[in-house]
């Protein structure tokens, strides 16, 4: 059987048996460079079963991270948000991580590794899966990178992995400070640029209709048609627009010099078929 560790900060829950916690109390010893190992935490560990959370099903991901967060091992290691408390005040400072098309079955939300000691910068990361089998999926891919994690973290000299990319339905990357104080809040999942052709054609309608882009096209009577037309490039959810409900972002390039390209932005509302933000954008392609 598979041993794993972890860290995690509750919500207002005494110490379960099905609860993994680091154990950093093991002392430390001097490396071979002349510098202070990090304490460890045990490599030999029966995995226990999935605490289910009380969220249960959920169309927004802040209920689970309010259930549960988890601290990458070097931040445990500073004892950062490590407080009672502490997911309940960060899952209340988000802005609303709202499903797409699919209520949530769960999610694993973990305060990562910036990889600097002392830590300037961290990063929330949110992980919403539909459901259980790719939740189950998820909780595999984690316990399989903090194994990764714990072969490696030995000394503070010593560079560890963090836990990037993890399987996901969704996948959020949000600025988060060592005292908790929320930043950025961004989408990460590589589907977010695969737009279904209906949705792209209904988009692409809305600006085309719209009195922003009828003046845009008007005042660029010079601009090159190898520029192409409008294009709906992805997927924007709420955190990022503070708008109500998913958007969908089409372009309208203006100029490209080979290395970078600007136009304007609009977000497309497709439930209810309007134009909710008209900005500009900048692209360097390689």
């Amino acid at each position: 059987m598979r041993s794993s560790a972890r860290s995690t900060v509750r919500r207002r829950r005494s110490p379960s048996p099905d609860t993994l916690t680091l154990d950093w109390s093991q002392s430390a010893s001097s490396s071979r460079h002349g510098g202070d190992a990090l304490p460890s935490a045990p490599r030999s560990r029966t995995r226990h079963p999935r605490v289910l959370s009380d969220a249960k099903v959920s169309s927004d991901l802040r209920p689970f991270v309010a259930e549960e967060i988890r601290l990458h091992p070097r931040v445990a290691y500073q004892g950062l948000l490590s407080e009672e408390g502490a997911a309940t005040r960060v899952a209340a400072a988000l802005p609303p991580l709202q499903r797409f098309r699919h209520d949530y079955a769960g999610a694993i939300s973990i305060v990562d590794w910036d990889h600097r000691l002392p830590s300037s910068n961290l990063v929330l990361r949110v992980y919403g899966y539909y459901g259980e089998d790719t939740l189950d999926a998820g909780h595999e891919a984690f316990d399989d990178r903090l194994e990764q994690i714990a072969e490696r973290d030995k000394y503070p000299e010593f560079d560890v992995p963090d836990f990037d990319g993890l399987a996901a339905d969704e996948a959020y990357e949000i600025e988060l400070s060592p005292t908790g104080q929320i930043g950025r809040c961004r989408l990460t999942s590589a589907w977010r640029r695969t737009v279904a052709s209906r949705d792209a054609t209904s988009a692409v309608t809305l600006v085309q209709g719209s009195d922003e882009y009828q003046k845009l096209v008007a005042s660029s009577p010079s601009r090159p048609t190898y520029l192409g037309d409008l294009e709906a490039v992805s997927w924007t959810p709420p955190c990022e627009t503070d708008h109500l409900r998913w958007t969908l972002d089409v372009w309208y390039l203006l100029a490209f010099d080979g290395r970078i390209g600007s136009g304007r932005s609009f977000l497309a509302d497709l439930e209810t078929k309007q134009i909710v933000s008209v900005r500009d954008f900048s692209v360097r392609t390689g």
